[in-house]
């Protein structure tokens, strides 16, 4: 399969590397250092947007403000390929589908995989080994295009999940902006209490909880900002601290059944998921669907 990459950061780069042995990949960015940062690691780089248009599909790993803008034009430019982008939000992608010319063939796409790190430098080819890679149809998905999905994510070592973009971006908030946020509010409480006198009263504790407060500043914002649901998981967030502290403080619920839910949550949530995916052909088309059954071969019926 021929694939094209728009976006050469740690999505778009870590892909790239992840496919380039299994598919003719071509891959662009729009400043000419990443380009040729992506020459220097072996990539096949194109200088222009539009020469992606050949591709059988095209993976739009851009800043989440460039993802609309970069499919609008691929739409405009590669008519017979299967758009699909890797952005953390879901909405704007399906409400551009809706109105996209009738040919276009777009999936919503979001790999649950990444780091504190950014930038091309960080690319790793074993990003999203074991991880979900979350598919998202949209008016313009048809079968064809969500199969086209499923074996790049297979490809990569990845697990195809199916899901609505209100399910997405519902549930992203709660697994990603919202432990941004408590990140983010734990590394100022401790500025706040010690400063510059903190470090020796830290450990793996504070350092792992306090870990996404090293996200980069644009992707936070996206995370923060730009998900309409991430208000309300915070809030939510901020609910469940004041059940904590009014247990502890021996008021309402025992705390002891909070502590045992909390281990049982993070057991199914984490240690809970499913293995990482046999090795298959491309016609191995298993996939997840959010809250629903176990894997199953991909077909109209189970992406609708």
């Amino acid at each position: 399969m021929r694939i094209g990459i728009a976006g050469l950061g740690l999505i778009g780069g870590s892909l790239g590397l992840a496919l380039r042995d299994r598919h003719d990949v071509m891959v662009f960015d729009t400043d000419s250092v990443v380009r040729e940062r992506g020459r220097g690691a072996g990539l096949a780089v194109v200088d222009a947007l539009a020469a992606l248009a050949r591709a059988d599909a095209v993976l739009v790993a851009t800043p989440l403000d460039a993802v609309v803008p970069t499919l609008a034009s691929l739409a405009a430019l590669a008519t017979e390929a299967v758009l699909i982008d890797t952005g953390s939000l879901k909405a704007p992608v399906a409400a551009f589908a809706d109105g996209a010319p009738p040919a276009t063939r777009i999936v919503g796409g979001h790999p649950m995989a990444g780091s504190a790190a950014s930038g091309f430098a960080s690319a790793d080819a074993e990003l999203f080994r074991g991880r979900s890679f979350l598919l998202v149809p949209t008016a313009r998905s048809d079968a064809f295009a969500m199969a086209v999905a499923g074996d790049i994510a297979r490809a990569i070592g990845a697990i195809p999940t199916v899901c609505s973009a209100a399910t997405h971006d519902r549930l992203v908030a709660a697994t990603s902006a919202a432990p941004l946020a408590a990140a983010v509010a734990l590394a100022l409480l401790g500025d706040d209490a010690g400063g510059d006198a903190l470090p020796p009263f830290t450990g793996p504790g504070f350092a792992d909880a306090t870990r996404l407060a090293a996200t980069p500043a644009a992707l936070a914002k996206a995370l923060l900002a730009d998900n309409p649901e991430a208000a309300a998981a915070i809030v939510r967030l901020a609910d469940q601290l004041e059940r904590i502290r009014s247990a502890a403080a021996g008021e309402g619920q025992p705390l002891d059944t909070l502590l045992e839910r909390a281990r049982e949550g993070r057991r199914r949530a984490v240690d809970g998921a499913p293995p990482e995916p046999p090795p298959g052909g491309a016609g191995d088309m298993r996939t997840r669907t959010a809250g629903g059954p176990p894997p199953q071969r991909a077909n109209s019926s189970s992406i609708s």
